[in-house]
């Protein structure tokens, strides 16, 4: 005997009541927001101690994303992946990739070092995993995905400025942090010194990663900039301001190299009036550095003149050699996710260590992942009226591509801030396709109830004129005569 199903929550349409108190539930944003609160605010070396470096707030937060999206899926009657995404699919390619590394890893002699990061490697993937699905099935509304963006915009703006007054101080401040339940896994330099200038690293691992990810920040905080007009200036310009002034005490070329892919992504689309505009801006900052800070706007245009004689940028070379040994051992699926440890060589390059690590099929997945990404956007940029959308779409490209570039000029998936902001980027995509998707389908679905709705009253209307006429045929045809002599009359008047 089969017993008729109650419907649950979610299959109730939401009264007055419901929708207050949905309003303020606890959600996916909100369990993305605590995310990015701890993966920008948190100082990157705290961990939960018996945890190690695999006990980062960020990652287990991911983790308990991934948890949340299957406790779903698997409590769900039917079938929830709807509609289809691109993103998700590529992701979760890009994830048995990487478990079959590892258990090329795992059958192969390997020692307990890298065994241990290949366990390491791999709850990272899955961390990865658990945002981009709980951002792009659990972030349904456009207006939710707005609102974590916005809290990413402001948590970027604040670390910018924490940044800044490292660099003039030259005090971390970050040092001084105690949090209850974490414990440092490593010391952290906050300031590091770069041909006589202090680099600010902000709550990041490095000025490199600092630099990156306020780069990928940049285009959503002039989204928001520029489209948020209900808002107050300063709560719209100050990420930017304070993300234009500390992109450069960075010092850092990948920052500086991904600010150019930023603008060069935006600046097609948008007005002359806007590019000129934005062009000055540019000048009247890179005068305030010149003569605010003597020196610096020259050490920051060697990093890319003097690159031929840069030890960093020649290491990045040298490696290439060493790579090629070791990806010739096994070409296709790598040696192991996460097992080419530091102590062998800093490659800074992480399209090579995927090529070592997951071999081609782990490159070739990522690559596809991330030109997925990209896709999708663009194609919901062209295909949206919206002006909103459209610039939050391009706005979530320029983020992307500011990563993929950055990925080639340094081990990106060994800083927890760039990473994983990557993978939350290309959730956002999905997630803004999807709520895109639903809110078109809804919009459809109330004009055809409308049309149902009037072609029901012009079919009682009918049936009512029907009756008048077989009750009284006399009144009906005197009716009728009277109001085609009443519109000509109008007409003659």
């Amino acid at each position: 005997m089969r017993h008729k199903r109650e419907p649950d929550r979610l299959d109730r349409p939401a009264g007055p009541a419901v929708a207050a108190r949905k309003k303020h539930a606890f959600d996916a944003a909100a369990l993305l927001t605590i995310w990015v609160c701890a993966v920008m605010l948190i100082p990157a070396n705290l961990v939960v101690k018996p945890l190690g470096a695999a006990g980062t707030p960020g990652q287990l937060l991911g983790l308990l994303a991934l948890g949340w999206w299957l406790s779903f899926q698997l409590d769900r009657p039917r079938a929830t992946l709807s509609p289809p995404q691109p993103v998700r699919r590529a992701m979760l390619v890009f994830v048995i990739a990487n478990l079959i590394s590892y258990v090329v890893a795992a059958t192969r002699p390997i020692d307990t070092l890298e065994l241990s990061a290949a366990d390491r490697g791999l709850l990272l993937v899955f961390s990865w995993l658990g945002i981009v699905l709980l951002t792009s099935d659990g972030v349904t509304t456009i207006d939710r995905l707005n609102t974590i963006l916005r809290r990413l915009v402001l948590t970027g703006g604040l670390a910018a400025a924490l940044g800044v007054a490292q660099f003039f101080t030259g005090m971390a401040f970050i040092d001084k942090v105690q949090i209850p339940g974490l414990s440092p896994n490593n010391d952290l330099t906050s300031v590091y010194a770069r041909n006589g200038f202090a680099r600010a690293a902000g709550t990041s691992t490095h000025p490199i990663e600092f630099g990156v990810v306020l780069t990928m920040i940049l285009p959503i905080a002039l989204h928001f900039a520029f489209t948020d007009t209900h808002r107050g200036r300063f709560a719209r310009w100050f990420p930017v301001a304070a993300i234009a002034v500390a992109v450069p005490v960075t010092l850092s070329r990948s920052a500086l190299i991904g600010v150019v892919v930023v603008f060069a992504v935006l600046m097609p689309s948008w007005t002359a009036r806007r590019r000129r505009l934005t062009s000055a801006a540019a000048g009247v900052l890179l005068l305030t550095v010149y003569l605010a800070v003597p020196g610096l706007l020259g050490t920051m245009v060697r990093l890319f003149t003097g690159i031929s004689g840069d030890d960093s940028a020649r290491s990045r070379t040298d490696s290439y050699t060493l790579a090629w040994h070791f990806i010739s051992h096994s070409p296709v699926f790598g040696r192991g996710v996460s097992t080419f440890l530091p102590m062998y060589r800093i490659l800074d390059n992480q399209y090579l260590g995927l090529l070592i690590e997951t071999g081609i099929v782990g490159l070739v997945t990522f690559l596809i992942m991330i030109v997925t990404g990209i896709r999708v956007a663009a194609k919901l940029r062209k295909a949206s009226d919206d002006p909103t959308t459209r610039s939050l779409a391009l706005a979530l490209i320029a983020t992307v591509a500011a990563a993929a570039c950055a990925y080639a000029t340094f081990d990106a998936f060994g800083f927890p801030q760039v990473a994983g902001l990557t993978f939350f980027a290309l959730g956002c995509i999905s997630s803004l396709r999807g709520a895109t998707i639903r809110a078109a389908r809804e919009q459809q679905s109330a004009e055809l109830v409308v049309q149902a709705v009037s072609s029901a009253d012009d079919a009682s209307t009918s049936s009512r004129a029907a009756d008048l006429w077989t009750a009284d045929p006399e009144r009906s045809s005197s009716l009728s005569s009277v109001a085609p002599q009443n519109a000509i009359e109008g007409t003659r008047r």
